[in-house]
């Protein structure tokens, strides 16, 4: 047996309970080609816990109620018919341009040459569409990792 005392642990600060901050500063996620190839290039990613993302977060589901309300007759159709197709068309077509919005909100940066901005971000978005699914997981496995905490 020791007789050493063991050292109190260290008291926190307030500051060690902030994490708005730090997840205002984002985090680096890689860019994945569609090959399963990592690109070498990364986005910067807000995480979910500071107002700039629960506020983005909130307007997206938001807006994806009203697509809903708007697509309700169509959803209608299809559980009667049980044909999904003209449906989940829609839905595909309505909430794409909700992805991208909500995305351009929670990305702040990247390490690609040309100049970050919501439009080259946009038109990134648009012609490498499985890009929206990177930071959709992204994101997600932030909000996950903080409720496991």
């Amino acid at each position: 047996m020791s007789n050493k005392k063991e050292s109190p642990k260290p008291r926190l600060k307030l500051s060690d309970f902030y994490f708005a901050d730090k997840h205002a500063a984002g985090s680096r996620m890689p860019i994945i080609l569609p090959s399963g190839e990592d690109s070498g290039e990364w986005l910067l990613v807000r995480g979910p816990d500071c107002d700039e993302s629960v506020n983005a977060s909130r307007a997206y589901t938001r807006a994806l109620f009203a697509v809903d309300d708007q697509l309700s007759a169509l959803k209608a159709e299809a559980e009667e018919s049980k044909n999904w197709y003209e449906y989940n068309v829609a839905k595909e077509d309505n909430t794409r341009g909700l992805n991208i919005d909500f995305i351009t909100e929670i990305v702040i940066g990247w390490s690609l040459d040309e100049d970050f901005n919501h439009d080259n971000l946009r038109g990134l978005l648009l012609q490498f569409k499985g890009l929206i699914d990177q930071v959709t997981r992204h994101h997600a496995a932030m909000r996950e990792e903080l409720s496991a905490k």
